[in-house]
């Protein structure tokens, strides 16, 4: 029987003496931790939490955008900076606080579902005094604006709560509240779930379980946590491909196009003239990172000082092996600059606006010094074997576009330079963007495991999931979220963030001695890791983990 919810906290008093029922938009609920809008899924479908690893996503976005333009709009305007603009599902209102920071003449109105606004107190008073915080849902009622109201209408991120039947009637909406000849931009993504293959994903398994057989010689055992087995009878394609299905499903359940840089065009050009198009950008996942450093000392049965202990501790930062590395970009400031000259020039750009192609091997990277470490670290040990590179195809920025549709758009809404100067490290924060915007289903994704169980116990059968019996639904919750940690701990490993650290000075994570032996099994798992990269798919090098389409239009 489950635990009755606690009752609502009542009205707070005013000071007037009486008690006011609470604005819905203050209103929250907590699943599991996790904290959520309290209106029904039919009347505001947005199945993402709010906590604050979540909002704090808006920051990337608001960087990206300056990084691109070098402002915090795509819209050239032509006549001076807007004098008043409404960001429609303005979230914390970031956007907000930069853009007025810009147009020092603007006042600026946002409006949201929820109140998670930062507090204008907390803002200095020459912006605080031209915003103004409102709340609403724009999906049940009329946005509470005048006719010809705003110069400019931004909207941002708000397509995973917005079902397809309903994009007609908001731009109809913003169409009426914008003034003539006012400007429109919409920035927003498609619903992706990161994925990452097997073959990495069995290599942290590896990782995890390699000193469950190593002993000391007093007869202890160092025992490492190891991740819970996915319950598989019949392996899917990857290890996450339940989560994705319950992802792909509170989506779909909800209405909600998972692809609306595809399907926002046609909408959009129904409302608004003189619009451009952006291309789609497609962003790759990042490089495969480099091996962590082995501890600079070891432990061994004679103690410490053994011929292991003149590993460079560095030697591992050498290796920049990744597969589906286009870039002459390093990890590691430790690369000699010989070794990065060897990339071709043609190549040193990380995306581009037309396919291209390249070929990348582990050698491509590696000067004679790096194989020389990367021989004397493996005591005896030969590299991987070498392999023919495959070829592989290039940042894609034109998307769904053919090549004819390209050669009629619009001047581009940014320079491509700018977008071809993103560094290699840049990616992962994209790859962290996409998988937390995953993590922040959680609690729709587990509802919709339960539906499962109770109802379509079939549709879990080729993801492994154990049916001989009925689980309570404490365990199911427990299997469930093994299940989310383990996607988290996979992704973040695929992130490494730690690469990043080390590019500005930072050392690598401190690591505890190993024993001779556990240096071995070490090493091993190592070169079954570089071996492995030499057999990536072409698929898998371009799978995006990040889709991304800017449109910019105005009003007649």
């Amino acid at each position: 029987m489950k635990p009755l919810a606690p009752p609502p906290p009542p009205p707070a008093p005013t000071f007037d003496g009486r008690r006011h029922p609470r604005l819905k938009e203050g209103q929250f609920i907590y699943k599991h931790g996790h904290r959520h809008h309290s209106y029904d899924n039919e009347k505001a479908p947005y199945p993402l939490s709010y906590d604050r690893d979540v909002l704090e996503i808006e920051s990337l976005d608001n960087r990206l955008a300056q990084h691109l333009r070098g402002s915090m709009s795509f819209v050239n305007f032509k006549d001076g900076t807007p004098e008043r603009t409404l960001d429609l599902g303005c979230g914390t209102g970031t956007w907000i606080l930069e853009a007025a920071k810009e147009w020092t003449d603007c006042h600026f109105v946002g409006f949201d579902l929820v109140n998670i606004q930062l507090p204008l107190k907390m803002v200095d008073e020459s912006i605080a005094q031209r915003i103004e915080w409102r709340h609403g849902n724009f999906l049940t009622t009329k946005l509470p604006f005048e006719d010809d109201e705003f110069d400019h209408v931004h909207m941002q991120a708000i397509a995973k709560g917005v079902p397809e039947n309903k994009w007609g009637v908001l731009f109809e909406e913003v169409n009426r509240v914008l003034r003539p000849g006012g400007s429109v931009e919409i920035i927003e993504d498609d619903v992706l779930f990161p994925k990452l293959p097997r073959w990495f994903t069995t290599a942290l398994r590896m990782r995890a379980r390699r000193n469950t057989s190593v002993h000391y010689p007093d007869g202890s055992q160092r025992g490492y946590p190891s991740p819970p087995d996915t319950p598989s009878k019949k392996a899917p394609s990857h290890d996450h491909a339940l989560l994705e299905s319950l992802n792909k499903s509170v989506f779909e359940l909800r209405f909600i196009n998972m692809k609306p840089t595809a399907v926002l065009p046609s909408y959009f050009t129904t409302y608004f003239r003189q619009v451009t198009l952006g291309p789609v950008i497609n962003f790759p996942l990042p490089p495969l990172p480099p091996p962590q450093p082995l501890p600079p000392q070891v432990v061994t049965t004679y103690g410490v000082g053994s011929s292991l202990d003149t590993i460079d501790p560095r030697a591992s930062t050498m290796f920049t092996t990744s597969i589906n590395r286009p870039t002459s970009l390093s990890f590691s400031s430790t690369i000699s600059a010989s070794t990065s000259s060897t990339a071709d020039s043609n190549n040193s750009s990380l995306f581009s606006a037309r396919p291209r192609t390249a070929s990348a091997s582990l050698s491509s990277h590696e000067s004679p010094d790096t194989l020389s470490v990367f021989r004397r670290s493996n005591s005896g040990h030969s590299p991987p074997k070498q392999r023919p590179p495959l070829p592989m195809k290039r940042f894609l920025l034109d998307g769904s576009l053919s090549e004819s549709e390209i050669a009629v758009l619009p001047p581009s809404l940014f320079p491509v330079e700018q977008l071809q100067s993103l560094s290699e490290r840049s990616l992962a924060m994209h790859l962290y963007r996409s998988y937390q915007s995953v993590l922040a289903c959680q609690e729709a994704m587990w509802e919709e495991l339960k539906d499962r169980i109770r109802n379509r116990k079939e549709e879990l059968i080729p993801f492994g999931w154990d049916d001989d019996e009925e689980l309570e639904e404490l365990q199911s919750r427990k299997k469930f979220e093994r299940l989310v940690e383990r996607y988290r701990h996979d992704m973040q490993a695929r992130v490494s963030i730690w690469c990043s650290l080390t590019g500005i000075g930072w050392p690598f994570p401190a690591r505890e001695p190993l024993s001779k032996a556990e240096l071995i099994e070490e090493e091993r798992i190592r070169e079954s890791l570089l071996e492995a990269r030499h057999f990536v798919s072409e698929e898998e090098r371009q799978t995006p983990c990040r889709a991304l389409r800017v449109l910019v239009g105005y009003k007649l």
